[in-house]
């Protein structure tokens, strides 16, 4: 399967480097004039959970890359792992230079599929979301690379292109976590990772939310404002108990949810977040999680004081 990957953002890099390892065609598509930027490669710092992979490694991705898409180039598939609010913009530049080409959206979404469904029928595209993580730190990027992503169906799509889509990332190495409402899951974890940034940008940085939820200084704030994004997610028609992400929530003592968090920031895949995770480049998309869970819920008419409490702060940060 011939595929174009939409940019050079840190998702795309993982991904086109462990599909181009597995012997698949992957190029990236840039910006005009931003070919140069990427012809010595990237350098990449992994720590790997893939079974049957070194654990950590260190490695020169050097990818193929364009700044121009024509018909004629015959992807098959373009995955796009953007910002969730640019996705749209992203899929309207290239659809038409791939017309045969189907989509695979590989980012998170809050306001529903029908942007993408403006531009393209369901059976030309379906929707992931990356468990693979990370950040670039002096030039090397940084990562966590978990033998998994989350995949689903929508009304409408093809069960043959999905499919066949599994298939491409088991090459690579990659297991389907198989979600059965794949927008409503990416409702959920939005909603939780609202408050969960929030509650970090406001303490200053995942570290210092970490050291606050060992000193206990947050839970509070944390806690009580998961479960005002609850409270916005169920507002929308989730059934919220039907997700371990939000049970925690719902069955655990502020306590119990604390030292779930504690012991995910000391694992060594939770160190590499603190140290290099999306909390130190990419500022305005966090930001963004947490302001969109809190406009929704204002939207809806749900009393929010601990969210709200945050914003402030965090509408000062750059």
């Amino acid at each position: 399967m011939k595929t174009l990957i939409i940019g050079m953002g840190n998702i795309g890099i993982l991904h086109g480097w462990a599909f181009s390892g597995a012997g698949i065609d992957v190029t990236h598509k840039v910006r005009r004039g931003k070919k140069g930027i990427y012809r010595g490669g990237v350098a990449l710092d992994i720590l790997d959970m893939r079974k049957g992979y070194p654990k950590t490694r260190q490695a020169l991705y050097v990818p193929k890359i364009t700044d121009e898409v024509n018909p004629s180039d015959g992807y098959d598939l373009v995955m796009v792992p953007t910002k969730h609010y640019q996705a749209a913009e992203a899929v309207k530049e290239i659809a038409g230079s791939v017309p045969e080409g189907r989509f695979l959206m590989f980012c998170a979404n809050w306001e529903g599929p029908g942007e993408i469904d403006a531009l393209l029928p369901r059976s030309r595209y379906i929707w992931g979301y990356a468990a693979v993580n990370g950040g670039i730190v002096d030039d090397v990027l940084y990562a966590n690379f978990r033998d998994d992503y989350r995949i689903g169906m929508i009304d409408g799509c093809s069960r043959e292109f999905l499919d066949a889509v599994i298939d491409l990332f088991s090459k690579a190495g990659l297991r389907a976590d198989f979600k059965e409402n794949m927008i409503e899951w990416l409702w959920v974890h939005h909603g939780t990772n609202g408050a969960l940034i929030g509650s970090s940008l406001y303490a200053g940085g995942l570290a210092e939310f970490a050291e606050n939820l060992e000193n206990g200084s947050m839970v509070g704030l944390f806690v009580n404002a998961s479960k005002e994004a609850l409270k916005v997610l169920e507002a929308r028609g989730v059934d919220v108990r039907r997700y371990p992400d939000t049970n925690i929530f719902l069955n655990l003592t502020p306590e119990e949810i604390a030292k779930i968090y504690i012991d995910m920031f000391e694992s060594p895949a939770g160190r590499r977040t603190i140290a290099a995770g999306h909390y130190r480049g990419n500022i305005a998309e966090m930001k963004r999680y947490y302001t969109d869970v809190l406009q929704k819920g204002i939207e809806l008419g749900i009393d929010m004081p601990y969210m709200l409490s945050m914003r402030g702060k965090i509408e000062k940060i750059n």
